[in-house]
Parts: structure tokens; C-alpha cells; sequence
């Protein structure tokens, strides 16, 4: 049941995400727009697979970091949300966010963006 539900999960992504044509430079992810262009890529897109694994490791990589840099009392938590969200909803709140941040996109590096769409979505109290 669990793997229908992030498959389904995809598909929602996959059909309201803009489609973006992704090609071998976007993964040197300099900017948000590379890893937007990595984690909206077409599923029929030839480098699919590759753009997907790359988008759930950053985001994967992203949220580790996070949780090790503010796991003392140093430093605080950019984004709070509970252990229930998934690395699918994360990406779904970076896209959502990447479309009403296009002036931000090319400015600044990929994590910058990730972070501010997850802390605008789940922000600490």
C-alpha cells in the first residue's frame, strides 16, 4: 500500500509539474533552478532515473545536515516540520515554491532555495 501511495504520489508531481527539459549540466546543481530542472524531470525524459536519484539524495543529503547542524544548542532549526513528512512533500513544497520564486532561481546556490521553501512551509515556533 505504501509504495502505491508514493507512486501515486509521483504521478500528481509529474502531472502538475512544469515540463522541464533536463540535460547533464544540471547535475553540477549550481543554482535552485538546476535542482528544480533535477526534480521535475519528465518520466519519460531519457535521464529520468538519474535527475530522480540525484533530487531525493539532495534532499536527502539537505535534510541530514540540517538535523546534524542544529541537533546541539548552537545552532537553532531553519524548518520544523514533524517526522510524518516525507522526501516527496519536501520536493513538491520546493517545486510549489520555485514557481512563485523565479527571480531567486539563478541567484543563489540549490540548498539556499530548498531551505527557503521549507522553512516558509514549516516554519519553527
Amino acid at each position: 500500500m505504501k509504495k502505491s501511495g508514493v507512486f501515486l504520489g509521483w504521478l500528481l508531481v509529474l502531472a502538475t509539474a512544469p515540463a522541464v527539459a533536463v540535460d547533464t549540466t544540471n547535475f553540477e546543481v549550481k543554482t535552485s533552478r538546476d535542482l528544480v530542472a533535477l526534480c521535475s524531470t519528465s518520466a519519460s525524459d531519457p535521464l529520468y532515473h538519474a535527475a530522480m536519484g540525484y533530487c531525493l539524495g539532495y534532499v536527502d543529503g539537505a535534510h541530514d545536515y540540517h538535523l546534524s547542524i542544529t541537533s546541539g544548542e548552537l545552532l537553532k532549526p531553519i524548518a520544523c516540520h514533524g517526522p510524518e513528512v516525507t522526501r516527496q512533500q519536501v520536493v513538491d513544497v520546493f517545486l510549489a515554491w520555485s514557481r512563485n520564486n523565479d527571480s531567486l532561481l539563478d541567484k543563489e546556490a540549490p540548498i539556499h532555495g530548498l531551505m527557503r521553501a521549507v522553512s516558509a512551509k514549516w516554519p519553527c515556533k
